[in-house]
């Protein structure tokens, strides 16, 4: 009775083998979180688009037109669910933090002057990356109905964020976003980040 016992056991171990064994080989998944370190921002510290003229890099205020009434000398960009080093940097045009998980809040923190609380004219705009010369074709209003999220800038109080948008990753598809500071509808600064979907 042992014997025949043991046989079924063998048998049954030998199925068993022979059904793992006729799986495809299936490719790795790398499970882990990009890494973000001190030195870098984001994940991917320089990006190429697709498109010759797309050279960009992630964490850049460019300006495109500096001679409006809003003049912003830099920015700072913090996130709520990150290392606290990439936190409470000072102000800077180059160097920005760009690395965001979906699902962070991103406190949006402005250098400048500007202080108009009765105005509408300063907006920032988040949509998905564009090349920049799409823009040049494109409304105000064309604009604004891609955007993720739009927020009302009319001043900045000392160490406070002007603004806390939340990235709902239901909402946004992880890549590369456009930070657009309009002054009445003109596009006079923007930033590119990137939006990475947290791996568990």
């Amino acid at each position: 009775m042992k014997r025949i016992i043991a046989v079924f056991i063998c048998l049954a171990l030998l199925f068993v083998l022979a059904s793992c064994g006729s799986k495809a080989d299936e490719p790795a998944t790398d499970t882990t979180a990009p890494e973000i370190t001190e030195n870098s921002s984001s994940p991917y510290e320089t990006v190429t688009g697709v498109y010759a003229e797309d050279n960009y890099t992630l964490g850049t205020l460019v300006t495109v037109n500096g001679e409006t009434d809003f003049v912003l000398r830099g920015l700072r960009l913090d996130g709520n669910r990150s290392a606290g080093e990439l936190n409470g940097k000072d102000f800077a045009t180059e160097g920005i933090r760009s690395g965001f998980w979906l699902d962070e809040r991103i406190e949006f923190y402005l250098d400048t002057d500007y202080n108009n609380p009765d105005s509408e004219d300063v907006k920032v705009i988040c949509l998905p990356h564009h090349v920049f010369s799409e823009y040049e074709g494109m409304s105000f209003d064309e604009i604004s109905e891609q955007a993720a999220f739009i927020e009302t800038f009319t001043a900045q109080e000392p160490d406070t964020a002007c603004f806390e948008p939340y990235v709902f990753g239901e909402e946004y598809l992880q890549g590369d976003y456009d930070i657009l500071f309009t002054y009445k509808t003109e596009i006079v600064y923007y930033t590119v980040i990137n939006l990475t979907q947290e791996v568990f």
